[in-house]
């Protein structure tokens, strides 16, 4: 591995993990936008996923000692080298952001003061916009920026973008980081461990762009039945951990009902027509509305969603 800050340095407040694959059109403007925080100290842990391209090249372009970058020599999945990159974290206080992705200016400080003045509260995050591969923004994501409405999110929907979160290194530690069995929603699936015994807050701004790529992995038929499978299981810790309201726990069955319905779909162009209508069968009985589309759950949380 190479490290460009030397390991006696002062340790930073925030850590920042980028996982980069593939990622050299767009991670340069994504570190970029770390250089021009004004809030300086940092570091990021680029960890380069065996990419094909020249994403490592772009990486080592930079000389600020605060860029570390870790190259792997072979791809080990966005899981693993997320787990990596975590464990390389030396600051108070962790960010994420994507290789695809932007921070605004401001975003560090402000997710910073919020943290040292809210001891409580054990992950901040933000609203996002949504840019396309120009970097055009072409939508919005505005969650719930009351903490109670956000918590209970948790129970049917991941509302917590992950290029926008902020938190805490010791509390995340303590809950082992990052699942190592969960494949697409790794953050999901660490955003429901750590929100157990803790409580989450959102900064109603847009700190953050999510660039939305053209390729996107849910496409094949084998990652719709593993982004399924894998919703299946979240939304039922979602349910058996949190304390969610009669509300969310409604909303909660029907999440779980459409991804059933979702699996069975994909089931049937992948493996098995019983096995897929079966599944399709056991959503629609156990939640009937999830056939109705999503404006119920609009209309309930007044949102852009």
């Amino acid at each position: 591995m190479n490290q460009t800050i030397p390991v006696n340095s002062p340790t930073p407040r925030v850590s920042i993990l980028m996982t980069v694959y593939n990622a050299e059109p767009h991670v340069r403007a994504s570190i970029e936008s770390l250089i021009v925080q004004t809030f300086p100290d940092w570091e990021l842990i680029a960890v380069d996923d065996g990419s094909k391209d020249a994403s490592l090249s772009a990486l080592r372009e930079y000389s600020d000692a605060r860029v570390r970058v870790f190259p792997l020599e072979k791809n080990i999945g966005r899981t693993s080298a997320l787990r990596f990159a975590f464990e390389q974290a030396r600051g108070e206080y962790i960010a994420v952001l994507d290789a695809d992705d932007i921070s605004s200016p401001d975003r560090l400080v402000r997710q910073v003061e919020y943290l040292d003045c809210h001891t409580e509260v054990a992950l901040v995050a933000s609203w996002a916009q949504l840019i396309d591969e120009q970097g055009k923004v072409f939508d919005e994501l505005a969650f719930p920026s009351d903490q109670d409405e956000l918590m209970d999110c948790l129970g049917w929907t991941n509302p917590i973008v992950h290029s926008s979160v902020m938190y805490r290194n010791k509390l995340a530690q303590e809950v082992g980081g990052y699942p190592s069995h969960i494949i697409w929603a790794q953050d999901f699936g660490f955003f429901l461990v750590l929100a157990r015994n803790a409580k989450f807050a959102m900064i109603d701004d847009y700190l953050c762009q999510l660039r939305v790529l053209a390729g996107s992995m849910t496409r094949s038929r084998k990652n719709q039945i593993l982004v399924a499978t894998e919703a299946i299981q979240l939304f039922q810790l979602a349910a058996d951990s949190l304390p969610l309201s009669a509300a969310s726990k409604r909303l909660n069955r029907r999440s779980i009902a459409i991804a059933k319905i979702k699996l069975g779909v994909a089931s049937l162009r992948d493996s098995s027509f019983l096995t897929g209508m079966q599944m399709i069968l056991r959503g629609v009985f156990s939640s009937p509305s999830a056939l109705w589309g999503n404006g119920p759950v609009r209309r309930f949380f007044g949102a852009k969603f």
